[in-house]
């Protein structure tokens, strides 16, 4: 059968700033992240600052990662091949969805060192949390403070053309009513989510589907990006595969992907992606 029926399986990050690449790093990882205090071939002992549910709840650690990987495959056999050496890949669960939305902001045509810049600039206007030897470490901010940044403040710090269409965002996403909005759009169905996202001044069908599966939670959702196009054509739309992709193009196979896995699309969706990035010159 394909993806109808659902599977059933058996934290906000806190930002450092004012400090060099490396430094932040480690504060990063002291505050906000785990840390591994040791190893073995099938465990980790995890420190946090945050609770263990919150922990179990960011990596989805009720999800049985086999059993998810047994599902996918009852449903599309076909991806076999692209599993194979990606065991214990989880699709996170972030739990801020106003941080998520305008991270996701931060990211169409850049990379991911600059994506990691523009985020930690964004969260440079957050409130105070604490101090630890001497670093402030913040919060990310809510809407309205993002829909107040100026865009030259935005431009100086290298946003590009970002500066003017994040804090427009936030100004439309504050008009619908800022996180308790994006906090409905999680209990809405995917194709209604999906529409009000696309709705906003600068966010197209694949930035969307990015905000709906990592903010919203919603598994079904797809992001199609060149990886995801590049593993998706070459399995189910062999003609397209030196194509480009077009808004009626990138509808087809989102929905042929979310037919095929339903409820698990997102999951299919991390593996397919990361196979691709770690493979695509083996599978050209």
């Amino acid at each position: 059968q394909g993806g109808g029926e659902d599977y059933r399986p058996s934290s906000t990050l806190i930002h450092a700033t004012g400090l060099n690449k490396d430094t932040r790093r480690d504060a990063l990882a002291y505050i906000a992240e785990p840390r591994r205090t040791y190893d073995t071939a099938t465990s980790y002992e995890v420190q946090s600052n945050a609770s263990e549910a919150d922990f179990r709840n960011l990596f989805r650690l009720d999800w049985n990662t086999d059993e998810v990987r047994a599902e996918i495959l009852r449903r599309g056999p076909e991806v076999e091949p692209y599993l194979g050496s990606l065991e214990g890949l989880r699709l996170m669960r972030p739990s801020d969805p106003v941080e998520t939305f305008f991270s996701f902001l931060c990211t169409p045509n850049n990379n991911l060192p600059r994506i990691v810049t523009m985020v930690a600039a964004l969260s440079g206007y957050g409130p105070v949390l604490d101090t630890v030897e001497g670093v402030e470490l913040r919060r990310f901010p809510e809407a309205d403070v993002v829909a107040s940044i100026p865009e030259q403040e935005l431009r100086q710090r290298k946003f590009g053309y970002r500066a003017a269409t994040i804090p427009r965002a936030a100004q439309e996403l504050v008009r619908r009513g800022g996180r308790e909005y994006l906090e409905s759009l999680k209990h809405a169905p995917y194709e209604q989510a999906h529409a009000e996202l696309v709705s906003f001044h600068g966010i197209g069908p694949k930035l969307a589907d990015c905000i709906a599966l990592f903010a919203l939670h919603h598994t079904c959702a797809v992001p199609v990006d060149t990886h995801l196009w590049h593993a998706a054509t070459r399995l189910y739309f062999p003609d397209w595969e030196k194509a480009s992709i077009t808004d009626l193009k990138y509808k087809a196979v989102s929905a042929h992907v979310r037919e095929r896995f339903g409820d698990l699309t997102g999951w299919a969706h991390q593996h397919l992606f990361f196979d691709s990035v770690l493979n695509w010159r083996s599978r050209k």
